[in-house]
This record gives C-alpha cells, sequence and structure tokens, in this order.
C-alpha cells in the first residue's frame, strides 16, 4: 500500500523539475534507500540539516540550508504545497540565533578546508541571502536587512564590501556595524518599517558618509568622548600630529601626550 502511494505521489509530480522525483522515475524506488544519520533534539533540526547539506553537497539535494530554497525555483504546484507545509513550522528567534551560532568556527562544516568552485558558489549565494544585522557606533541594533545585496544596493555599495566589514568587524563608514548574528540573542532592531522616515534617514546617513573610509575617535585620558574625525588625514590636520602617531595609536587605543586615539568608539 505504501509503495503505491508512493508511486502514484511520484507519478502526479512526474513534471516537477526536482532531480530526486526525476531520479526516481527514471530509476525506481529500489535503487534508493532512507537512512537516519542522526539522532537530534527537534530544535537544532534545521542547525544538523544545514551542516550535512554543506558538508556533502549531495546531488540530488536543491537546497543550499535547511528549510531554505535558496538556487532552486520551485513549481507553482511546488510553491503551494511547501506554502502548506511551512504553516507549521515557524521558528522563535532564540531558535534562529541559535541555528546560526551553531554553525560558526570548527562547528562549520566548511571550517578550515579548501572549497570547490561549486561550493564556493554556493556559499556566495547564501553570503547574499543572509540576514544583515546593521548596529551603529554604539553597538545599538538599528535595523536587520534581509540580505547583503539588499543592503549594498540601497547605500550604494557592493557585496563583497559589505562582507569585507562583516568579517572584520570594523566600523563601516564611521558610524556602522555589520554582522551575520546579533551581538545579543535579545537585540530587538530600532526600525522595523522600511517604508518609515527613519529607515529612510538611515539610509541617507549611511549615503552621505561614503567619503569615510576609516573614522578617528578623539577622546581625554579619562575616556570622555571630544570628537569624530572622517579619516587620520583630518585629525592630522586639525591636530598637528603626525599621520604615523595617530594610526599606531588608534590602533592600540593607547593615550599619547593628552589624548586616546580609537577607530572606534570606547564604550565604558
Amino acid at each position: 500500500m505504501r509503495n503505491y502511494l508512493n508511486n502514484a505521489f511520484l507519478k502526479n509530480q512526474k513534471n516537477s523539475n526536482m532531480p530526486i522525483v526525476k531520479a526516481l522515475l527514471k530509476y525506481g524506488q529500489d535503487n534508493f534507500a532512507v537512512l537516519i544519520v542522526e539522532y537530534i533534539d527537534i530544535k537544532i533540526l534545521t542547525v544538523r540539516e544545514t551542516y550535512f547539506i554543506s558538508k556533502f553537497l549531495p546531488y540530488y539535494n536543491v537546497l543550499n540550508t535547511g528549510y531554505s530554497s535558496l538556487g532552486y525555483k520551485h513549481t507553482e504546484a511546488t510553491k503551494q504545497m511547501l506554502s502548506d507545509l511551512a504553516k507549521n513550522r515557524v521558528h522563535s528567534e532564540d531558535t534562529k540565533t541559535l541555528i546560526s551560532r551553531a554553525l560558526v568556527g570548527k562547528n562549520n562544516p566548511f571550517y578550515n578546508k579548501t572549497h570547490s568552485t561549486k561550493s564556493k558558489l554556493r556559499m556566495s549565494e547564501a553570503n547574499s541571502a543572509h540576514p544583515v544585522y546593521v548596529y551603529n557606533s554604539y553597538k545599538i541594533l538599528q535595523v536587520i536587512f534581509p540580505s547583503v545585496l539588499t543592503l549594498a544596493k540601497l547605500i550604494n555599495s557592493n557585496h563583497s564590501t559589505i562582507l569585507g566589514f562583516i568579517n572584520s568587524g570594523e566600523l563601516f563608514r564611521g558610524d556602522w556595524y555589520f554582522s551575520k548574528l546579533p551581538y545579543n540573542i535579545s537585540d530587538i532592531p530600532l526600525i522595523f518599517d522600511f517604508s518609515s522616515i527613519e529607515f529612510d534617514n538611515l539610509i541617507s546617513d549611511v549615503k552621505n558618509n561614503s567619503h569615510i573610509k576609516k573614522a578617528v575617535f578623539l577622546y581625554n585620558l579619562k575616556r570622555e568622548f571630544i570628537q569624530k574625525f572622517d579619516g587620520v588625514t583630518q585629525a592630522k590636520r586639525e591636530l598637528n600630529i603626525s599621520h604615523e602617531i595617530i594610526k599606531k595609536h588608534a590602533l592600540r587605543n593607547k593615550p599619547y601626550q593628552i589624548y586616546i586615539f580609537s577607530y572606534e568608539r570606547l564604550i565604558n
């Protein structure tokens, strides 16, 4: 009875573009097996699914991550079926953060490995589609963008530049941090509505600061903020201190005479 139902389902899906359906119809179910590779807590199902997909890059798997359709276009019928299935598959924010953090460092299947052209392409696609958390220089969450490309287009930047700042953790244009993960699980963005005045003002501020490559923050010896410069050159000109001295002390956050230089805000 089960095989009959499976065959009936496959025949109904014969026009599907899914590789596994085509393979099952071509070679028959007897040439395939369903194996359990791991027993895990349901809360981290997506974490482990993503892990094994990333590790083995299975030919018949059209998904790049757990519960994701990145890189694959479904038929309208399949979209409706997936939509119906997804209605009871909603993750809490805690679970989403757990999924992200569980694939960091040595837990990531690509950790310390050389990637093939195929895996590099899939990683690039995944990086583009990953949410981007935007914090201000005080590390207060401003807004969450759905992808790197969305953010890059809005602020007149590019994909590789955004990824560079995500990976380095440095301030972008002197006032914003980009991250794939929230700094704290309890962080709530100040801006939710992309059609709001607040969102427009944020985008305008980021675009207007495109001339800033690496801002310099100036403090007194009590670590009290004095001024932010658009760069080392402006600080050199206004303080009459050499470029080398400012850069050296900004990198180390070390005092120089009556000042402390830094490339980020010193938050007490």
